[in-house]
């Protein structure tokens, strides 16, 4: 797409459509293995489209939650002819840089540039608990449970929540140097990789909340980090540009 910067994008766990947000306020689908436009929907977003997720279900129709620039967090039902919004909430007074949906569907999570990180009721569309930090939370996710929520953001910390409280039940040093600017957790939550402004990707255990691995390679910030579906490589993004692939090692040397 010219003359436009794409913020953020998911895939449908079927594999047949690529999401995503862009700078004029719209959200693209793709067919993943043409590259074809599937659908758009204009005014997305009244500002840039800057957080996306998909539902991990694919009922018809399938449902995806945005976050924009303009700090909303909207819902949406999609199929392939018609996309429709279910609700919209606006709480959030900064961009939304990270939205993650529930395994049971039910619930979202939005982490904000102002600090705050927002549970939301994707059934009734309403608040269900929130918390305010000092800092701009660049990412965040549930545990496969959902029993707690994974925080990173610009004061180098790593964050356990308790979902039902929002209380810290741990305190992490995601780095020593710079921000930690992307999580993600293995499907049984006993790991997971962070990655961030230290250009280095971190392999933790989630319940000792000890960082095991280290890899160093990229020249620029590591903007996003991801875990296979197979768990059985890591994937990291750069600012340098740079797609980096990384083997899992064995889990029984970082998890019991």
């Amino acid at each position: 797409m010219p003359n436009l910067d794409c913020f953020c994008l998911g895939i449908t766990n079927d594999g047949t459509t690529i999401v995503s947000g862009w700078s004029d306020g719209k959200i693209r689908a793709f067919l993943p293995e043409s590259g074809k436009l599937k659908f758009v929907i204009k005014d997305a977003h009244t500002e840039a489209v800057t957080a996306i997720a998909v539902c991990n279900d694919m009922q018809h129709p399938w449902k995806m939650v945005s976050g924009g620039h303009d700090g909303r967090v909207r819902l949406w039902n999609v199929t392939s002819s018609h996309q429709s919004l279910v609700f919209s909430v606006k709480e959030h007074r900064a961009p939304v840089y990270a939205v993650k949906i529930s395994p049971s569907n039910e619930q979202c999570v939005s982490a904000s540039k102002d600090g705050s990180c927002i549970v939301w009721d994707l059934i009734n569309g309403v608040r269900q608990v929130a918390l305010l930090e000092n800092t701009v939370f660049m990412s965040v996710l549930f545990h496969p449970d959902e029993s707690q929520l994974l925080t990173c953001g610009t004061d180098r910390k790593i964050t356990y929540w308790d979902v039902m409280n929002m209380n810290a039940i741990r305190i992490i040093d995601g780095s020593d140097s710079a921000d930690v600017n992307s999580l993600h957790v293995n499907s049984d939550g006993r790991f997971f990789v962070s990655g961030g402004a230290d250009k280095k990707v971190n392999l933790w255990n989630y319940d000792e909340g000890s960082k095991y691995y280290v890899g160093e390679g990229h020249s620029g910030v590591v903007s996003k980090v991801r875990i296979s579906p197979d768990e059985q490589r890591i994937i990291s993004v750069g600012t340098e540009g740079g797609i980096f692939i990384w083997k899992v090692p064995d889990p029984a040397s970082f998890c019991q």
